[in-house]
């Protein structure tokens, strides 16, 4: 126990070490995060307990052109062996003349810990990263780029999580991208892009009121040299079955969203993203859809069915 105790300070106080030569946000985003956190951590894998899939679709800012959309499908589960859990990510997200695709493969080992588990993650995976260079206006011709009219990448990626949870509580800490992988070749120095280091620490607990439960939560998020953003969250399941929510996102603005379970196993998602910054503003709005169907594979009793 001290030794994991000690493993889990020695991550906290070192991750800022592992992004200070990082230049910028990569990484998908999106507002229904706490409903399926493998994307921001692969130690999350099969702790839904059943074969769990998503496919969420995000449109960023429609009154910008150009402006990203992601679309992404996983799925999870615990093994047989409910020690371990596995999970895949299939992700496409276009931003202006960028276009990313990735596959990604996680693996969680569980252990018991108190009144929950603490998992340990691991992810590995490819990203495609496709560059129309044409779709950019260059007011330097002699731009290196602007000889080039298109270019892609296929680089590797590694990431790194712990996640603790139990029927009313979870904590995690992801981070992504820990190789640094190149994202073009295209320029002849060492200066090629990279992809950054990002980490993601969620914290929710939830709370019962009569029929109804109270979830509060906030998210910690950052990477490259951008400042930590908070969303500071607070959503409410009303009769077992309606969930209602709201977000507010430093520096951005706020989110409302809901999620309708329409039975134990499926369940259907939206948020809308109100910005309230100079970009949030001009972009009108940000929609993002999720449908979600678990199915309980080893006849064991689901450990979050209703609360996270």
């Amino acid at each position: 126990m001290k030794k994991i105790v000690g493993i889990f300070f020695f991550i906290i106080i070192n991750y800022q070490l592992l992004i200070i030569n990082c230049y910028a946000q990569q990484d998908a985003q999106y507002s229904m995060y706490m409903f399926n956190q493998l994307a921001l951590n692969p130690a999350y894998a099969g702790s839904r307990e059943a074969l769990s899939s998503t496919l969420a679709y995000r449109d960023q800012w429609t009154g910008i052109s150009g402006a990203p959309t992601t679309a992404a499908f996983t799925i999870q589960a615990p093994l047989t062996n409910k020690h371990m859990g596995l999970g895949l990510e299939i992700l496409s997200d276009k931003l202006g003349p960028e276009n990313t695709s990735a596959v990604l493969f996680s693996y969680a080992y569980r252990i018991r810990l108190g009144k929950g588990k603490l998992s340990f993650g691991l992810r590995m995976g490819m990203y495609d990263y496709a560059f129309d260079w044409s779709k950019i206006d260059y007011k330097d011709q002699g731009d290196i780029y602007s000889a080039q009219a298109s270019t892609s990448k296929i680089t590797g990626s590694g990431d790194f999580g712990l996640y603790y949870y139990s029927r009313t509580f979870y904590w995690g800490l992801g981070m992504t991208h820990l190789n640094q992988g190149k994202i073009s070749n295209v320029s002849s120095t060492d200066s090629s892009a990279r992809q950054t280091v990002h980490f993601f620490m969620p914290i929710g607990k939830s709370f019962e009121v009569g029929n109804v439960v109270i979830n509060p939560s906030l998210l910690f998020k950052g990477g490259g040299n951008i400042p930590t953003e908070t969303d500071l969250n607070l959503n409410i399941l009303l009769k077992e079955h309606l969930w209602l929510g709201v977000s507010w996102r430093s520096t951005y603005g706020l989110v409302f969203l809901t999620q309708y379970m329409i039975n134990e196993k499926m369940r259907v998602g939206y948020s809308y993203d109100y910005g309230m910054n100079k970009i949030g503003i001009a972009g009108k709005g940000t929609h993002e859809i999720m449908i979600a169907y678990d199915i309980n594979i080893h006849g064991t009793k689901m450990v979050m069915p209703r609360f996270l």
